[in-house]
């Protein structure tokens, strides 16, 4: 029996029975809906983030402490201050690197404006004015002397109002001390909504915490730095210099955990590592929709079953004017991968079209993921030939003189 006539009988069986046909590929079309429609918004979503980023590419690169989590899922950031103000002057003088922003956590109990106070909600971070070089200013500029402060924009979630340069802030450290300080600017927040809300204040006012250097001296420590290069195209060779340092030469290489690493991150590596973990994100979320495919493939070799015993005086007949064992299962088979073929098929353009629809009500680009509507198709095909295998296997033994006596 030749592939072509396959496809008219199986066709014929399937628009027969149109109710049996739908309800058995739902499961199909579920899972591989499902699964586009996670990787449309997975997609939507890194490209808005990534789109963002990088349209603020500025020479700027981050030097911060990582190691790799109990689940095994991206990275942790590690808060331990390991880089030494030896680190920052080194740092300095190596060939491209205009300047170095050190970063300190503050721990602040309490913050008040406008007769307002929050505990727990605004966090502290000493640095320099250097640390603003390529921020954007919602409102005025960085501090220059102690009592000022520069304040992250989503401060304004924590009070009933909205922070302006020249007002005051007061702001209570963990030890109990108050003070009083004057608002420089308000920052953009460089992470959106992700970002806690800060106070920035100058480092060598507000930043104690010291540590005893591997050359015995007792020097100030930081969780992290800003590198500053003097432009784009110094930023690749000055990233390389700096992370020779901080591996061969620095304190920091001596001072951290020895399952710690030195990360050294431009813009483009931080969008690197971002899109890799929305990626494992959204595969994982798509593996765990994916298991619709298997109630999928269980229906379709369910009504395959079936259609096998229905008919199993068409097989006699079939049989009785010479079909052979391998045309009956070539029928079966034929009309399994049909069912599994328009699941995917139908799954695919359901999927695309929530994703649409999500990713136009949330804003985010629309992104078509090829590679997994290829592989909805190829899983498709395949659910069908897995699934029908054993019915089309039961249909071929079946014996054509038993057949032609079933009514």
């Amino acid at each position: 029996m030749n592939l072509r006539e396959c496809l008219r009988i199986g066709w014929r069986s399937i628009t027969s029975h149109k109710l049996r046909s739908t309800l058995t590929t739902l499961g199909v079309i579920l899972g591989v809906a499902a699964v586009i429609t996670f990787m449309v918004l997975g997609g939507g979503f890194s490209q808005s983030v990534v789109g963002e980023i990088e349209a603020e590419q500025e020479p700027v690169m981050t030097v911060h402490t990582q190691t790799d989590p109990p689940d095994g899922f991206g990275v942790m950031l590690v808060d331990t201050p390991i880089y030494t103000e030896s680190d920052v002057e080194a740092l300095e003088e190596l060939e491209g690197v205009e300047w170095v922003a050190p970063e300190g956590s503050i721990g602040l109990a309490q913050t008040e404006y406008d007769d307002e106070r929050v505990t727990g909600v605004v966090e502290g971070q000493a640095t320099t004015p250097d640390r603003f070089e390529h921020d954007e200013f919602v409102d005025g500029e960085p501090f220059d002397w102690a009592d000022e402060a520069v304040v992250s924009e989503r401060v304004n979630d924590a009070f009933e109002g909205n922070l302006s340069a020249g007002e005051e802030l007061t702001v209570t450290f963990e030890d109990g001390e108050e003070r009083t300080v004057t608002v420089a600017g308000v920052v953009d927040d460089d992470l959106g909504g992700q970002s806690p809300p800060l106070v920035y204040l100058p480092v060598d006012e507000h930043h104690e915490t010291t540590i005893e250097t591997p050359d015995g001296d007792r020097e100030p420590v930081y969780q992290s730095l800003v590198v500053g290069v003097e432009s784009l195209g110094d930023v690749d060779p000055a990233q390389d210099a700096v992370t020779d340092y901080l591996a061969e030469e620095s304190d920091a290489s001596e001072l951290k955990e020895d399952d710690d690493e030195i990360a050294v991150q431009t813009i483009e590596d931080a969008v690197e590592q971002f899109d890799d973990l929305v990626g494992q994100l959204t595969a994982f979320i798509g593996a765990v929709a994916a298991i619709a495919l298997v109630v999928g493939s269980i229906g379709i070799a369910n009504i395959m079953i079936v259609s096998v015993t229905e008919r199993t005086r068409e097989i006699g007949i079939m049989k009785a004017v010479g079909a052979r064992r391998r045309d009956v299962m070539q029928l079966f088979l034929v009309e399994s991968v049909i069912l599994g073929l328009i699941g995917a098929v139908v799954g695919v353009l359901v999927g695309l079209g929530v994703g649409y629809l999500g990713v136009t009500l949330l804003e985010w680009p629309m992104v078509y993921p090829i590679d997994w509507i290829v592989i909805a198709i190829v899983v498709g095909v395949g659910v069908g030939v897995g699934s029908g295998l054993y019915p089309a296997w039961r249909g071929a033994r079946v014996d054509p003189i038993e057949a032609l006596r079933h009514e």
